[in-house]
């Protein structure tokens, strides 16, 4: 309705249903800022993020900063209010307490109407089982380390994930999901886990080398939570070689294999494209983000380069 010169007028119905459709769509960012986790380095003593994680997100048009691993949760709540999505990235330890206050403010954010998207790869998405069980031994063992795999997928069509890509079929055909993990979690022992269940569902499976099935991709029923037990992020970007000159890894690097992962990237990144959120001023994103890191090879050949950070 429209109030003029003391009259009511009927705006037009066509005019209203602009408006209200205007209204309805959810504030989103053209330029996504992912918070990637970074982890300690014992030998180093300072922390790192593989950039193969950082050069996946911009692959996909998202840029990168740093969640650091002991960073206080008020810094924690500054960043999350920066940031349009969350990479928990592979790795070895337990999640840290910012990993946990991470997953619980993801979760409320969402809850109270904010699409913020976690994305969990390898040890990322061990650590989204652990945080959502509250249990730390809830993974089993699984002969998967340096293994090419293909997935059986689960109702595709109905996953959003799954469903983003016709390219993701070549996953169910080629084994081209690099795995590098010695834990993960059954199928059987996910389906009778109700803390898991009632939150999560199974996307895909994969066998390991002794023929066990485990999860291999997740996403949460009602938020956009998404975990991989493979790394995606290391078909394009990881070549490492041994002093032979044979490939260190099993990595494989074939057209189907590249376009899977930038399929999983666009997927990630446009959830993260979803909601508003930014730093508070260009000055501070700029120094947040990744652009500004030193980066070495000093972990080569497990990693091509990798972002380096001094916690001292």
């Amino acid at each position: 309705m429209v109030v003029s010169l003391g009259l009511v007028l009927s705006r037009p119905s066509h005019e209203m249903e602009a408006v209200q459709a205007l209204r309805a769509v959810p504030k989103q960012t053209r330029n996504p800022i992912i918070g990637v986790h970074s982890h300690q380095d014992s030998e180093f003593g300072d922390e790192f993020i593989a950039a193969s994680y950082i050069k996946w997100i911009e692959s996909a048009g998202g840029r990168a900063v740093r969640i650091p691993w002991n960073a206080p949760e008020d810094e924690l709540t500054r960043l999350l209010s920066s940031v349009n999505g969350v990479l928990f990235p592979g790795g070895d330890p337990d999640p840290s307490p910012a990993a946990a206050f991470v997953y619980a403010r993801a979760l409320e954010l969402n809850r109270n109407g904010t699409h913020f998207p976690l994305w969990g790869t390898c040890l990322g998405f061990e650590w989204m089982l652990q945080l959502q069980t509250a249990n730390l031994h809830i993974l089993d063992k699984v002969d998967a380390q340096n293994l090419s795999s293909t997935l059986s997928l689960v109702h595709p069509r109905q996953s959003r994930l799954f469903s983003f890509s016709p390219v993701f079929n070549s996953l169910t055909t080629e084994p081209i999901t690099d795995n590098f993990h010695h834990f993960g979690i059954l199928a059987d022992h996910f389906a009778a886990t109700e803390l898991l269940t009632s939150f999560y569902k199974v996307l895909a499976t994969s066998q390991d080398r002794q023929g066990a099935t485990y999860v291999a991709a997740i996403e949460a029923v009602d938020v956009p939570f998404y975990g991989v037990q493979f790394h995606p992020e290391k078909n394009p970007y990881e070549f490492g070689l041994s002093a032979d000159g044979t490939s260190y890894e099993s990595i494989d690097h074939s057209y189907a294999a590249i376009m899977t992962s930038q399929a999983f990237a666009h997927f990630f990144v446009s959830e993260a494209r979803k909601n508003d959120h930014g730093f508070p001023t260009p000055a501070e994103e700029q120094a947040a983000l990744l652009y500004n890191s030193p980066r070495s090879n000093r972990s080569y050949p497990m990693y091509e380069e990798v972002f380096v950070f001094s916690t001292k």
